[in-house]
């Protein structure tokens, strides 16, 4: 893996919480621990284990919640060059 995103990886400990800008196309890739996802507007609930990734499929706020002490990636499209 490339060490750039290594050291992206953000931190959220067991029963914090983080409030995030989903953009469609955004992805969560939970490194260790377990995240639970919650968008506005959306009855789903996500759960992430270790190694496990979410695209987020619309706009709006979401929030994140740790189960366990957590590290994660939030990582933005690019878009293809031509």
């Amino acid at each position: 893996m490339n060490q750039d995103l290594i050291n992206g990886a953000r931190s959220l400990d067991k029963g914090r919480i983080r409030h995030v800008h989903a953009v469609a196309g955004r992805r969560l890739e939970c490194l260790s621990g377990s995240i639970w996802i919650t968008q506005d507007g959306d009855r789903r609930d996500i759960v992430l284990a270790a190694g496990e990734a979410f695209d987020f499929d619309r706009r709006g706020d979401a929030l994140l919640s740790a189960f366990a002490d957590s590290r994660y990636l939030l990582l933005d499209a690019c878009a293809l060059r031509h």
